[in-house]
């Protein structure tokens, strides 16, 4: 696709990357419902036909802003450190990242993140996986593994509105667990507390990490 027109309209020149910047800027404000190439346009300054030079579908476009975020997660580098621990802080980094970016967290899941950006970062997990010893099988399952989860408890997290912990929506759903009939709801009512208390979703967000990676270490012992 070309990167800009000579004839292009508008006070700056037009590339991908103007046009991401601008989308992003566009979900912040208008959520992605309500978000469409047309208004896009309007936000550019430029009529829809030049805007589709550059990317030829909202989803073509959502697909960019996905691989645009996933090339600001720092990447293991080499082979120092355990590979638990580097995938652990990848995970952590990745998860970071999406909610500094809420709306495009919410794309991300049923999306496939193979641009560039996500295959380095496939690439590098994989490589992580197959040169600490698994095979070809379980390294795959790793990676997937743990982009479902941090995808998905990001995605998850953004209901809660931007950032990790989330006092006050924390607070409203702590109130209306602690409110709930003991004699219909006697297990939610008794872990209650665990659900929304502190510490915050970081604390269950590593707990569950934790167990993936304990898991993939396991199936790989039993493998061999």
């Amino acid at each position: 696709m070309p990167l800009g027109l000579p004839d292009d309209p508008g006070p700056a020149r037009l590339d991908r990357a103007r046009i991401a910047r601008a989308a992003l800027d566009l979900l912040r404000t208008d959520g992605a419902d309500a978000f469409s190439m047309r208004r896009l346009a309007a936000a550019l300054q430029i009529k829809s036909p030049s805007l589709y030079w550059h990317v030829r579908s909202k989803d073509e476009l959502f697909d960019l802003l996905v691989d645009d975020v996933l090339g600001t997660v720092p990447l293991p580098d080499g082979d120092d450190g355990p590979w638990d621990e580097r995938l652990r802080d990848l995970g952590l980094a990745l998860r970071r990242v999406l909610l500094a970016h809420p709306d495009v967290a919410r794309l991300m899941p049923g999306r496939t993140p193979f641009g560039p950006n996500g295959l380095a970062l496939a690439e590098r997990v994989i490589g992580v996986l197959r040169r600490a010893g698994f095979d070809d099988r379980l390294a795959g399952y790793g990676y997937l593994l743990l982009m479902f989860y941090v995808v998905g408890f990001a995605a998850q997290e953004t209901a809660f509105g931007k950032g990790p912990d989330n006092p006050e929506r924390l607070t409203e759903i702590s109130r209306f667990l602690g409110g709930l009939p003991a004699d219909r709801y006697p297990n939610v009512v008794a872990a209650a507390g665990t659900l929304t208390g502190r510490p915050g979703l970081t604390d269950r967000f590593e707990l569950g990490l934790t167990g993936i990676l304990n898991g993939l270490d396991r199936d790989r012992a039993s493998s061999r």
